[in-house]
């Protein structure tokens, strides 16, 4: 697609500097350009507003934030560019994970350019991407809320029931519930094991 006007704004939100690379010569030559590059979510906080693009190209893993968690922020705003949320690896679960966070597709940065230039041009043309290589969440894990994501990465933390409550401000007896709650979403009834799941599913 040499020689193609590049029309379509894309924000690119990443902080290896490698694959940051990578996206900019996957995009040259089509109708794709960068409006702007951030390394962290509160970077891209700003350009979001600033530069008003019509996708984002989130990484999953940021140094400030997760990318699931800085999705949610933005559609809480009011704010619904397109989003296409990458990994470096294929995630069990990490599909559903992307689409409860409201981004339309997923892509893997260890794919094909083309791969990467398809997952774009659906989700800016009002469909979703998501890519096929991730194994789906096993049947029957219902999606946690974001207080029991909290108490899980505490756990995955070390820490203890006392210290999560006095972490999140409640009480022991809350706490045992959240963790009720969380084990029997996860599918297990250890911590080591909600632990283990939860990084399989992308939550850590």
């Amino acid at each position: 697609m040499t020689g193609t006007l590049a029309t379509v704004a894309v924000l690119l939100v990443e902080d290896d500097a490698m694959v940051r690379g990578w996206v900019r010569m996957s995009l040259e030559g089509t109708e794709f350009r960068l409006a702007g590059e951030a390394s962290s979510a509160a970077e891209a906080l700003e350009l979001v507003e600033r530069r008003v693009p019509d996708v984002l190209l989130v990484d999953y893993r940021l140094p400030d934030q997760v990318g699931t968690e800085f999705l949610r922020d933005l559609r809480r705003s009011g704010n619904a560019t397109p989003a296409v949320l990458m990994t470096a690896n294929a995630e069990r679960g990490f599909n559903e994970l992307a689409r409860e966070a409201g981004a339309e597709g997923t892509s893997m940065k260890t794919g094909r350019a083309e791969e990467l230039l398809n997952a774009l041009r659906l989700v800016t043309a009002g469909g979703t991407a998501y890519d096929a290589r991730h194994p789906r969440r096993p049947a029957g894990l219902a999606a946690l809320s974001p207080r029991e994501r909290e108490v899980i990465k505490l756990v995955a933390a070390g820490a203890t029931n006392r210290e999560i409550a006095e972490k999140l401000d409640v009480s022991a007896e809350t706490v045992k519930t959240l963790l009720a709650r969380t084990f029997t979403k996860l599918g297990v009834r250890k911590r080591a094991e909600a632990v283990a799941v939860a990084h399989e599913l992308g939550i850590l």
